[in-house]
């Protein structure tokens, strides 16, 4: 396995995510929002919008510096900072270069003010929360990957919470199928973003979009968990038109972000693709609903191309929220 997934394992497995991030650092986004910690519906990000800045500036290392090189191994081999500082070396790195922080940590506290202005009541973890563990699974570290479930599970519980809201359709589908299957139960019903809105839609208003939308189905929210037409009826319900892309609902293209630790350059070919399908609709924004496609098929659009991707909950919250 390439260095760079155990790695990526390590600090999941020891720090609660994948970059060795502090709580603090991943609830950060939450602050003004002063939500209570235990309740009945409890918001989840699991960090992944807001980690992603990081991981994609370690893959762009990791295309420049071979993960088998001398120069990658000291950058891990220096793994004791952790212990006497509390900062991780990758995330050092990575830091360096990131970029879209801001935007991607706003993205978090833009979906709790969207769920508060349908009616739900939320309830957050804070510093307690952490990652689903979902890389541990679609990577193999199956045995590590159980065990952590635990770790999840027990914060989960912690808040008292009958339902979890998932921004991620990653986390949505650990925490709801795969959990069980690794034998880590919870009584906990488990929604994602997009279906909560989908139960209020007829509270959305109508908004006169200034751009043509095409949609970009995630596999994980397509074809794990079946949520397709509730994106399509809430952009209705909003008087939006969109155009649909040769290959969507469960027969959707991938975006290519799986493949990013292991075959970076392969990664953004396969990004690259899908952004062609898509842009072939004559579309002027992609819409998508999962962190890693936001980010994946981002970085395959051309920067002086004039089309733009959001995520619908930037969409939304533009028409909804302002």
């Amino acid at each position: 396995m390439p260095p760079v997934l155990e790695l990526i394992r390590g600090n999941i497995v020891k720090y609660g995510n994948p970059l060795a991030l502090k709580g603090s650092e991943v609830s950060s986004w939450a602050k003004e929002l002063k939500l209570p910690k235990t309740g009945n519906l409890l918001f989840y990000t699991g960090g992944e919008y807001q980690l992603l800045p990081y991981i994609d500036s370690l893959v762009k290392t990791m295309t420049v510096m071979d993960p088998n090189s001398a120069g990658f191994s000291m950058l891990m081999g220096v793994r004791n900072i952790v212990e006497k500082t509390g900062i991780a070396p990758e995330k050092i790195y990575a830091s360096v270069l990131a970029s879209d922080k801001e935007r991607f940590n706003q993205v978090s506290l833009k979906a709790a003010r969207i769920l508060q202005s349908l009616g739900y009541d939320l309830c957050y973890s804070g510093d307690e929360e952490l990652y689903s563990g979902a890389l541990l699974y679609e990577l193999g570290y199956w045995d590590d990957f159980a065990a952590y479930a635990q770790k999840v599970t027990k914060v989960l519980k912690g808040t008292q919470a009958k339902t979890i809201v998932c921004l991620s359709p990653h986390a949505a589908e650990v925490i709801k199928i795969m959990y069980p299957k690794f034998g880590v139960h919870h009584d906990l019903e488990v929604k994602t973003f997009v279906e909560l809105v989908w139960e209020q839609r007829h509270k959305l208003p109508k908004i006169a979009a200034q751009q043509s939308v095409v949609i970009h189905d995630s596999c994980r929210l397509a074809r794990d968990l079946g949520v397709t037409e509730e994106i399509r009826e809430i952009l209705d319900a909003m008087g939006v038109e969109f155009k649909e892309p040769m290959r969507n609902r469960a027969w959707t293209t991938c975006c290519g972000g799986p493949n990013k630790f292991m075959f970076p350059e392969l990664s953004h070919t396969i990004a690259e693709r899908r952004v062609g399908e898509l842009q072939d609709t004559g579309a002027d924004l992609i819409l998508t609903s999962c962190p890693y496609c936001l980010s994946s098929l981002q970085g395959a659009i051309a920067k002086k191309d004039q089309h733009g991707i959001a995520d619908l909950i930037e969409f939304l919250y533009k028409g909804i929220v302002g």
